[in-house]
């Protein structure tokens, strides 16, 4: 089977790993939407880019505009498409990622005749104020982007549930966010007595969805009952830590128990979280919560909030979660959880996550629905 999977400029995180999970069970080119070629153009494709080490990797320059703009970026990836099928053969599915290949999958099924699935990884579906619900004219070119797709696939059982509360026409289908074993670092031994500092780690963007303010109280508060509390805090991307949570931070009294750092890629920042003895997380909503994902598969647990896949990550084991927006109840289980770091068992809290949500777990669902999708079940 021949899939070709859409990315937007809007992409899911690691879209990767999204990759490798699908070509555990096809043959997968990747066509991805930018604003300007960072690789070779193809011959005859002036407007596309291919990576000569992976040949099955395009670039497609989306120019600025409006509706034409996303008419002309659907005519070129169609022509990328049309490329690759005279050198390797037909596909037999398009896989797009929602948001950001919106726009382009109902065009290229009906110029290419061919099925579609899409991946929904929308956090503004659950409306909330950091991060809003989209207006009725894109909510309704959603549920007709819904209606023609072979499925949905929603990351995690929490959006799964709301795009029926929405009312959202389809076949929907559960398939969580994959990750790639071979990125993931050896879980490392450790031997720890009570009187050792308790390593927090805590990662994001700042973003007002990630829920900061209620981190650093849950922090401070979780403090009073166990001084032992460190929190090193990863800076994800080129920016700081904002002045008021600074401020908030030296206001709480515990601006010598926390450090601010900033990863140089992703292996560092996954260093840090497996070294670490817990993982912080105060979002306020996410679909999914891919940084989580990582601490669990890094045997660190998560003490974090009930938003997205995070309930059916953690488990009975993985950590424990409380209600968003809650700092004291958020600071009772930070020090709960740190009491009780003498009975944890990290290799095989990673080894678990590891082969639920490994390329080959999430293949193997997806090979299932692509051959549904397909007509070949």
């Amino acid at each position: 089977m021949r899939v070709a999977m859409l990315f937007g400029q809007t992409r899911p995180a690691r879209p990767e790993e999204w990759h490798k999970a699908a070509a555990t069970v096809a043959d997968v080119v990747d066509v991805v939407a930018v604003r300007e070629l960072s690789l070779p153009a193809v011959r005859g494709l002036p407007y596309a880019g291919r990576d000569p080490e992976r040949p099955h990797h395009y670039q497609v320059a989306v120019p600025h505009g409006g509706a034409m703009a996303r008419r002309v970026t659907a005519g070129r990836v169609g022509g990328v498409l049309r490329h690759e099928a005279a050198e390797c053969g037909r596909f037999d599915l398009l896989h797009g990622h929602v948001p950001g290949a919106d726009d382009l999958l109902p065009r290229l099924a009906r110029s290419a005749g061919l099925p579609y699935v899409l991946t929904e990884d929308d956090p503004r579906l659950f409306d909330h104020p950091t991060r809003p619900l989209p207006g009725l004219p894109l909510r309704r070119a959603r549920a007709r982007l819904y209606r023609d797709a072979a499925a949905v696939l929603a990351v995690s059982d929490a959006l799964l549930l709301r795009l029926g509360e929405l009312r959202l026409p389809g076949r929907h289908r559960l398939v969580p966010h994959p990750v790639g074993p071979e990125a993931l670092p050896p879980v490392p031994a450790r031997a720890r007595i009570s009187q050792d500092p308790v390593r927090v780690a805590a990662a994001g963007r700042f973003e007002a969805y990630e829920g900061w303010e209620v981190l650093v109280r849950a922090f401070a508060g979780a403090r009073v009952k166990d001084p032992r509390l460190r929190l090193d805090i990863i800076a994800e991307g080129p920016v700081e830590l904002p002045a008021d949570i600074r401020e908030l931070i030296r206001k709480c009294g515990v601006a010598h128990f926390v450090t601010v750092r900033r990863a140089r890629g992703r292996a560092e920042a996954l260093h840090t979280v497996a070294h670490a003895d817990l993982f912080l997380m105060a979002s306020h909503v996410e679909s999914f919560c891919v940084r989580a994902l990582d601490a669990l598969c890094c045997g660190t647990p998560v003490v974090g909030t009930r938003t997205g896949a995070l309930p059916e990550l953690v488990g009975h084991d993985g950590g424990l979660l409380v209600d968003p927006g809650d700092a004291p109840a958020l600071g009772r289980a930070l020090a709960q959880a740190a009491a009780r770091l003498s009975g944890r068992r990290p290799a095989a809290l990673a080894d678990r996550t590891r082969r639920r949500f490994g390329t080959a777990a999430v293949g193997a669902r997806l090979a299932v629905v692509y051959a549904e999708a397909s007509g070949r079940a």
